[in-house]
């Protein structure tokens, strides 16, 4: 039986080797994932245990697609950096912001081996971006009016 020390800093089990190795499989451990053997007192990297060593010592997996973190097994979480940036520079600064700050937590949170957090924080940089986006555009859109209305106004006063 383990314990293991999520990205979270929670305590999860103890569960069996089975369990462990499942998680795995799942990306939701990994090789640098803190591990307490049941009845121990030290903290030690799952790759580290011999038990396990094995499901580390695969051939490396291609890496993903341009804006994407590998969380082992498969799987792959974008970070929508690049889409976070260009809303900064071209629609709306606050939220962009917002959304780069989001974006960086996914790599964060995937080297600490939080899937799961990694998921959540890749979700909410793609959500403020998408805010970022649609301010920018609105934003635009009443300046357009605005200033249609200016010309208009100006035209007609000119013929008084």
């Amino acid at each position: 039986m383990y314990k293991i020390l999520g990205g979270d800093g929670k305590e999860y089990g103890p569960i069996p080797a089975d369990t462990l190795r499942q998680w795995v499989g799942q990306g939701r451990a990994n090789a640098q994932t803190q591990v307490q053997v049941e009845g121990g007192t030290g903290w030690t990297a799952l790759g580290q245990l011999a038990e396990f060593a094995p499901l580390f010592n695969a051939p490396p997996i291609a890496p993903g697609a341009p804006g994407t973190i590998g969380a082992g097994a498969g799987v792959t979480i974008p970070n929508y950096l690049v889409q976070s940036i260009l809303v900064t520079l071209c629609c709306c600064v606050p939220f962009g912001i917002v959304a780069i700050v989001y974006s960086a937590q996914v790599n964060t949170k995937l080297a600490a081996g939080d899937v799961a957090g990694a998921q959540e924080a890749s979700n909410k940089a793609k959500m403020w971006g998408w805010i970022g986006f649609g301010s920018g555009i609105l934003v635009g859109l009443i300046w357009g009016a605005l200033q249609a209305l200016v010309v208009a106004g100006g035209g007609m006063s000119g013929s008084h």
